[in-house]
């Protein structure tokens, strides 16, 4: 096999026991990214695997869910008919991260595809960077994965949320209203890493170079505020975009 493998997007963390995304539900979240995928797809020659089985091991089908570890990340790998495998792998702990639900869940799928179909810029490594990979998640992927994947979660609204959605004519508005309720569940994450990140605020960060280091992340206030550019179907930010729209566009 010729393999190069490019891994990114790791989070190692003390996992939750509350179960915010039950078997059943990460099953249907997998089943809407596979779908949302077939539309996407760049051709028929670059496939997604989603918590690919470790062949040989007991239990190999529920291995990476039954992990406690909050963790998600992204592999390239060229398999034996030459064929781009795009793997993800969205560990049973982060789903059941308290705050979790499965919209969200959908979100961190859509963000570790992106690395893989993303498009520019590119890392150092050559994977779509991390804040270009919140973008595609946003405007490109989630709506899609929102015509497979059924409202399972109450979609919430409130006067910052129905702010944000009057100024964007890309979606109607409960899909816009769902798009950022799914967001809740990043917020909820960030706040584990020690981090607020808001909607009604945005960052402070001026970006005057691209960062393209397989390490870089835009700060978690800047990943937010990205995800509601893709939402909006603006420029990405400058906080990490050189040249981008300013910070908090249609915000302001």
């Amino acid at each position: 096999m010729k393999n190069f493998i490019l891994l990114v997007a790791l989070v190692f963390l003390a996992s939750s026991s509350f179960a915010s995304v039950t078997r059943d539900e990460f099953l249907q979240v997998k089943e809407a990214l596979y779908q949302a995928y077939s539309e996407l797809a760049p051709s028929q020659n670059e496939v997604l695997k989603i918590n690919l089985p470790i062949p040989g091991i007991p239990n190999a089908d529920t291995y990476w869910w039954d992990i406690d570890m909050v963790h998600a990340s992204y592999v390239k790998v060229e398999n034996d008919q030459n064929q781009i495998e795009h793997r993800i792998y969205l560990m049973g702990g982060f789903a059941r991260l308290s705050g979790m639900t499965p919209d969200g869940l959908a979100l961190t799928g859509c963000h570790e595809i992106g690395h893989g179909i993303g498009g520019e810029p590119f890392k150092s490594s050559g994977s779509t960077t991390e804040g270009q990979s919140d973008y595609f998640a946003t405007k490109v992927c989630l709506p899609i994965v929102f015509k497979y994947l059924n409202e399972l979660r109450e979609i919430n609204s409130n006067p910052t949320y129905e702010s944000i959605c009057s100024n964007q004519i890309m979606h109607n508005s409960n899909t816009c209203l769902r798009l950022l309720t799914a967001m809740e569940a990043d917020q909820a994450f960030f706040k584990t890493t020690g981090d607020e990140v808001y909607f009604d605020h945005f960052s402070n960060e001026v970006a005057t170079e691209l960062n393209t280091d397989a390490s870089y992340y835009p700060d978690s206030q800047c990943r937010f505020d990205t995800m509601i550019h893709g939402i909006l179907n603006i420029e990405r930010p400058i906080c990490w975009y050189p040249g981008g729209a300013a910070n908090g566009t249609m915000r302001q």
